[in-house]
């Protein structure tokens, strides 16, 4: 994850930011560039009318530079079709499937999400715009939707990598701390295989993997509801959503 603009909540987890070599950075902002360029143009021109040309000609670079971060000029708009995550989010996303930062598994997925709604949040004014644009062309709107299914599909993924073989810094299982967030969670993390029905890609994934997917989908999306006009960190917003479904639990098996 790269360092957060100035006057961001500092991390809390102990995560330290690596410092960013001078060629990451460089490929980065182009990346960027390229990104902007594409949004700026579609705004001005209507996507239909905008080229991979026009978008090299505006940060004056090669075709060949393009395709170097982009395979189309609808990837340059919406991103990369076989994931819904950030470069930005990878190194958080490796952590939680390895079994970290905390080794506990709501803790760690609750760090997870903050740290991918921070990875959007970042760019609130790129955001603005790109909603403009859906609205503008209801083509992206339905493109874009269709993409919106990968998202639990990739969160049932990975939280079955985590459940299947995650283990902390230390070597020890990642292990749930709260066993009453969810009906799902009450399995040990030991017989996480159980209870197993196939994803839609023909993968088979835990009901436990099913019910953290459905509340992480739930969380983002709640969070950005309530952060769409105040700014603020996802991290106690999503905390907050824990902190309720915990207690609904409890209250209902009391």
């Amino acid at each position: 994850m790269h360092s957060t603009p100035s006057g961001e909540p500092a991390d809390t987890t102990g995560h330290v930011d690596q410092p960013e070599g001078l060629r990451e950075r460089k490929k980065r902002e182009r990346g960027q560039a390229l990104r902007q360029a594409a949004l700026e143009l579609a705004l001005e021109n209507g996507y239909a009318n905008v080229t991979i040309e026009d978008i090299c000609e505006r940060c004056g670079v090669s075709r060949r530079t393009f395709f170097n971060y982009f395979s189309s000029k609808e990837e340059a708009l919406l991103g990369r079709a076989d994931t819904v995550f950030d470069d930005e989010d990878q190194p958080d996303i490796e952590a939680f499937e390895a079994g970290g930062p905390s080794g506990r598994l709501l803790a760690d997925l609750q760090h997870l999400l903050a740290s991918v709604v921070r990875t959007r949040l970042n760019r609130r004014e790129e955001m603005h715009q790109y909603h403009q644009l859906l609205k503008q062309d209801p083509s992206l709107m339905q493109v874009q939707m269709s993409r919106m299914g990968n998202n639990e599909r990739l969160f049932r993924e990975m939280i079955q990598r985590r459940l299947d073989g995650g283990t902390t810094t230390s070597g020890a299982p990642a292990t749930d701390e709260n066993s009453v967030d969810i009906s799902a969670t009450k399995a040990s993390s030991d017989d996480s295989g159980s209870g197993h029905c196939h994803d839609d890609d023909g993968g088979s994934v835990s009901i436990r993997a099913e019910a953290l997917a459905a509340l992480a989908m739930m969380s983002i999306k709640a969070t950005f509801m309530r952060l769409r006009k105040v700014e603020g960190d996802p991290a106690p917003v999503i905390e907050e959503l824990f902190d309720e479904l915990r207690d609904i639990f409890e209250e209902e098996s009391a």
